[in-house]
């Protein structure tokens, strides 16, 4: 397929922008259109499809235990010691809400809970689209195709976590600040100090891909040469350029002080938080879920190795014949990632997903700087074409089995402490045993220390107690880890033992039900 003539980026007509014409219409214009909506539907119907399939884990049901609160009683609070940032609470409360206008009744569904990752992935791919402009036709194809196959990617957004979210506001911003190097226009800075300001407000590892970003950048401008790199009159000079800084600084902190103040509810202490939390993260950081540093390399190659491998041929390519700015950009941004966060002993698969992204850029250019290089030669493009349809394959197939076969394996990289599927047996059990019981009613007393995500799914159930420890109880269900039963036995007396079934690897509960609560 011809992808378009390439613009010299070292001449005046580039601009230091695109890398392709874009056509005006005709056959290849409706090629792009019907290709970019085949990439987008297929990265929202991996990502929707049987959503409710896996169990939360621990963390999403802390965060859906936010939401909770927030959805109910009109009440959050950003805590800098434990948790990440707010966005995902007030988005999804949105998502929430419009799910109860809809359908009725409680708008709190697992299904609703995780809609606004699902949204956000599927909202990074078709972003990814957005840059033809720079990177080529061919390329951001095959970038797009690859991060909507991706098994990381679709895993990660089929979880109610904040990565998703992040990863989704890092691209704008880098969407937007191109715009504005290549337009000059007021309204993408500002842009960009929205999309920074929402990064922020999302996760506290937002300045590590800050850094990664403004890195990859200086390095890509000294790199690749240019004619047109802007001076201070490009931006309307400096007087402009300074009362632009200065708004975009201002919306910024204004969103910043909106989203952690709890819409200026808890302020000022929400914003002390915000600035305390690095005090904590970066204890966090040093001592917890500590890996050695080749860690998350090992992951790439087992789960990501098609985006992974061509992307690092992407990077070496792009540095080599330094003939496309955002290509380069692409590959140090990621790989600039991957050193951070293996240089930190903190470790964790969800981390992948904001180096997979700008990986998938550099590996779509790796595929078209290929397919450009052998047009006069049938054999290598044939290769090529192999290349990249068994990327795509593996990518496709590894997805497949992870999202909705090894969804709980842990030997599948993602699934990271995941919640086991046979614990949704004790759920079913415990709304099984509480038939004939209002909800206001059934008492449940969980004395296990280990119980997330219990709260979510017993949130209906208004007298479930969380002990954490063995405690005298009358309660009509009890719940306890194996460890504890040997103790809690002697005093269930009136219970009856219904079985045990696994939270998550290592981690056994046990659930007993009062014989006067007995169906």
């Amino acid at each position: 397929m011809d992808t378009g003539t390439r613009i010299d980026e070292t001449s005046p007509a580039a601009r230091d922008t695109p890398t392709t014409d874009e056509p005006a219409g005709g056959n290849e214009s409706r090629l792009w259109t019907y290709v970019a909506w085949l990439i987008i539907a297929a990265a929202a119907i991996l990502r929707l499809y049987d959503i409710t399939l896996k169990p939360l884990h621990h963390d999403e049901g802390v965060n859906g235990f936010f939401l909770l609160d927030l959805f109910r009683h009109g009440v959050y609070r950003y805590n800098p010691a434990n948790y990440h940032g707010p966005t995902l609470y007030y988005f999804s409360l949105v998502v929430c809400s419009i799910n109860n206008l809809i359908f009725g009744g409680e708008g709190t569904t697992t299904r609703a809970l995780r809609i606004l990752p699902v949204l956000s992935g599927t909202a990074t791919v078709a972003l990814v689209i957005a840059f033809r402009r720079w990177l080529g036709t061919l390329a951001t194809v095959s970038a797009a195709a690859l991060l909507a196959l991706s098994p990381g990617a679709v895993y990660l957004s089929r979880d109610f976590i904040h990565e998703p979210l992040l990863v989704f506001f890092t691209l704008a911003l880098v969407y937007y600040g191109l715009q504005f190097w290549r337009a000059r226009q007021r309204q993408d800075l500002v842009m960009c100090a929205v999309t920074a300001a929402l990064m922020f407000s999302t996760k506290e590892t937002t300045p590590i891909s800050w850094a990664a970003i403004a890195l990859a950048a200086g390095l890509a401008v000294a790199l690749v040469n240019s004619q047109c790199r802007p001076a201070i009159r490009d931006f309307g000079g400096l007087k402009n350029l300074a009362n632009s800084l200065s708004l975009a600084a201002l919306l910024f902190l204004a969103c910043c002080i909106v989203f952690f103040s709890s819409f200026l509810g808890n302020f000022p202490q929400g914003l002390r938080d915000a600035v305390s939390t690095y005090t904590y993260w970066s204890r966090t950081g040093m001592s917890q879920q500590t890996a050695p540093w080749f860690t998350h390399v090992r992951w790439l190659l087992r789960i990501e190795s098609p985006i992974f491998l061509l992307g690092i041929a992407g990077a070496l390519l792009a540095l080599i014949r330094r003939n496309n700015r955002f290509a380069l950009f692409s590959g140090l941004w990621g790989l600039g990632l991957l050193a951070i966060y293996s240089a930190l002993p903190y470790k964790t698969p969800w981390l992948l997903l904001n180096i997979i992204v700008p990986m998938a850029f550099s590996a779509g250019y790796a595929i078209e700087e290929s397919w450009r290089a052998g047009h006069a030669n049938p054999v290598t493009r044939a290769v090529v074409a192999v290349i990249g349809i068994a990327a795509l394959s593996v990518s496709l197939y590894q997805s497949v089995l992870l999202n909705f076969f090894h969804y709980d394996d842990d030997r599948w990289v993602y699934p990271y402490a995941q919640t086991q599927r046979g614990f949704m047996r004790l759920v079913d059990q415990i709304d099984g045993s509480a038939q004939g019981i209002a909800a206001e009613k059934t008492s449940i007393a969980i004395l296990s220390p280990d119980y997330w995500p219990l709260p979510w799914y017993t949130r209906n159930y208004l007298n479930a107690g969380f002990y954490g420890k063995i405690t005298a109880t009358n309660a009509d269900l009890v719940i306890v880890s194996t460890l504890q039963q040997a103790q809690a036995e002697p005093m269930l007396g009136g219970y009856t033992k219904r079985g045990s079934y696994p939270l998550r690897p290592g981690v056994q509960l046990t659930l007993y039900v009062a014989n006067h609560a007995s169906h």
